[in-house]
């Protein structure tokens, strides 16, 4: 048989997975799938585009499988049941029930959820391709390119909409609408965008008092040490305040509860022999945890610390080259030699985001090696990775100025030169490119609507396909696919680092991050709308272990503001000139403790959640713990009044003997 046909065959086997029905078009959201079909026999490519959608009916079915949290008619979230559908809010309209973002999840759920089985050896029409047991047969596809995307298209009409009060540059200064990106783009993704925008308004401070110290003429050995002490002290504030307000939205989009890792399903990519969940007994694939525990101390251990090295020594290289341009400017002070002076820095910012790439490439790698079975394990472990080398290869240079050359001035320079390269950098890849290949997309459109009428069309569809509709998805196959929020948090990562790490040298590193931040946040917004193919949505509680990574950094910032004060000559002149060097280490440790302690005592006083969610989580544990209850008397009430049925009748057939 063609291979085509094989592919063909099984690829209808997951649409049938769905449930599409014709008719349904009200009720669809359709997702595309773009098919690279390898013909073997005449060595050429074909491509196929299969449109899944699914009924109301289906759809709905797939909410109450997966535990979909909706929003009860009490006004809380419950997990969605098609037989007490009737008393959520909203099921007035069973079609418009669920959110773009939850149809999406549930389709492409239901479609990495087919899994290869010891009868499936190797891919359809593709012998040389072996299929594992247990692993997610749409993710074998992707990786040997013949499944090229799967995506859901974009809405135009909502689109249209929310671009027009979320990218639009005369909206710079408005608040985001949050609301209406978590029902497009799925909570994972509007959390990002939320807090993108709290951050650069928390700059807002620290700015301004960047810019007063510019423009003033105070110089105090207290000047850099207030600023510093603020910093530290606003920075725990607003991770706090942060806390707070991600509590609220999750309340108001109906993801407080975490599930259990041991609920939670494997992720697509996990692979293992076929085995059964000890909770919920079903099968799913199992792997030793000792294996993955090997891999990661034995491999990827070993692999990110030689990457570790190699940035030490692209430090060592850049100062060397520094120091060259210096020797040159001071033989010849020209114009040239001074634009030479600079020259190092531009290089090494460069250099940094080359070896992130490719160290990237590696960790990626390595973190699919590992083999984690959930999705949140492994985002985690890719963030850990790329935080610890990111944050080795984009700071040991500052560390190195400030406290083994302690040169301040060089550190200023220096920090600021990286800030802003970094800045400028980030905002001709994401911004004016990204613009750019728009425009040159839209020449590109009349082309691609000829080619449409090339394109082969599947028979299973009943002629529900229109045209605008394949005109469309013909146009959003050119579109890049968006890789996630992981770069945009590293990216505001290392800012964050640049602003506070070392905030007594640099003090405008503020202003130039909240100016980067006023259109980081527009343009990545004209990106998700104008430039990516929409995402599948993702649910989200938090922002997982970024939380962390952020709070850590403000930890870190104490120990080198601290250090960076203590090294100041018109501080050390106020200690008694007998002082020991040791004693001097300790007073500054002293310090530091306190202002630590500060530190953790104002993150501590301040709850994590308002108090008015508390009180509504506790008022629905308090109704699902009484509603449990009434179950349960009820089915008790239910089998008593059967028993007495039953005895009733057995004393009418003994009377009737």
């Amino acid at each position: 048989m063609h291979p085509k046909v094989k592919l063909t065959d099984q690829i209808i086997n997951w649409y049938s997975v769905i449930g599409h029905q014709s008719g349904s078009h009200s009720s669809q959201i359709k997702i595309v799938g773009v098919i690279t079909l390898r013909d073997e026999i005449r060595k050429k490519s074909q491509e196929t585009l299969l449109y899944v959608g699914g009924t109301t009916e289906r759809l709905l079915l797939g909410a109450d499988m997966m535990d979909m949290e909706k929003k009860y008619g009490d006004g809380n979230y419950r997990e969605f049941s098609i037989h007490d559908a009737p008393n959520f809010l909203g099921s007035e309209d069973l079609d418009s029930f669920l959110t773009m973002a939850e149809k999406q999840k549930i389709i492409l759920h239901e479609i990495e959820a087919v899994r290869a089985t010891e009868e499936d050896p190797h891919i359809p029409g593709y012998e040389n391709i072996k299929l594992y047991p247990g692993k997610s047969i749409i993710k074998k596809y992707q990786s040997r390119n013949i499944l090229t995307t799967v995506f859901p298209i974009h809405d135009d009409e909502y689109l249209k909409k929310l671009g027009a009060e979320w990218y639009q540059m005369k909206h710079a200064f408005k608040q985001q609408p949050i609301d209406r990106i978590q029902y497009y783009f799925g909570d994972k993704i509007a959390l990002y965008f939320a807090f993108l925008g709290f951050y650069t308004i928390a700059l807002l401070p620290p700015a301004m008092i960047g810019i007063i110290y510019f423009v003033t003429s105070w110089e105090s050995m207290y000047r850099e040490a207030i600023f510093s002490v603020f910093n530290l002290i606003w920075a725990t504030l607003f991770l706090e305040a942060w806390k707070r307000y991600n509590a609220e939205l999750s309340f108001r989009w109906g993801t407080t509860d975490i599930v259990s890792s041991k609920f939670e399903e494997p992720r697509a990519n996990f692979y293992g022999t076929i085995g059964r969940n000890v909770v919920t007994g079903k099968p799913e694939p199992v792997y030793p945890k000792w294996k993955r525990v090997a891999r990661f101390y034995g491999v990827t251990v070993p692999v990110v610390a030689f990457w570790l090295v190699v940035a030490f020594y692209v430090m060592l290289g850049y100062f060397y080259l520094q120091a060259l341009a210096d020797k040159k400017y001071e033989n010849d002070k020209s114009w040239f030699n001074m634009g030479v002076l600079y020259l190092p820095t531009a290089i090494y910012a460069i250099i940094i985001g080359v070896v992130n790439t490719i160290y990237r490439s590696v960790a990626k790698k390595l973190n699919d090696w590992e083999n984690h079975r959930l999705q949140s394990s492994y985002d985690n472990h890719f963030i850990i990775k790329l935080i610890l080398f990111d944050f080795v290869n984009c700071f040991i240079s500052l560390f190195y100025v400030a406290f083994y050359l302690q040169d301040m001035t060089l550190l200023r320079s220096h920090l600021a030169a990286l800030l802003i390269t970094q800045q400028v950098i980030g905002q001709i890849k994401e911004a004016m490119v990204p613009f750019i290949f728009m425009r040159r997309r839209k020449r590109q459109v009349d082309e691609l609507l000829k080619k449409t009428s090339t394109v082969e069309k599947v028979e299973y569809y009943n002629n529900e396909v229109d045209d605008g509709l394949q005109k469309q998805v013909n146009l959003e196959t050119t579109m890049d696919d968006y890789e996630g929020t992981l770069d945009d948090y590293l990216e505001m990562f290392l800012q964050f680092g640049y602003v506070f790490l070392f905030s007594s040298a640099f003090p405008l590193a503020a202003v130039w991050a909240l100016l980067n931040n006023v259109t980081e946040i527009r343009s990545d917004a004209f990106k998700m709308c104008k430039v990516f193919r929409r995402p599948f949505a993702e649910t989200a509680s938090n922002i997982g272990a970024w939380q962390l990574a952020f709070e850590l950094i403000s930890v870190m910032a104490v120990i080198t503001n601290c250090a960076l004060i203590g090294m100041n000559p018109e501080v050390k002149k106020l200690l008694p000139t007998d002082i020991t060097p040791v004693n001097t280490v300790l007073i500054f440790v002293l310090v530091e403790h306190i202002i630590l302690a500060v530190k953790f005592a104002v993150a501590y006083f301040i709850p994590d959640t308002p108090k008015w969610v508390q009180v509504e989580l506790a008022r629905v544990a308090f109704k699902s713990k009484q509603a449990l209850h009434k179950e349960r008397l009820d089915a008790s009430t239910a089998k008593r009044l059967k028993v007495q049925q039953m005895m009733s009748k057995d004393m009418a057939k003994q009377t009737s003997f």
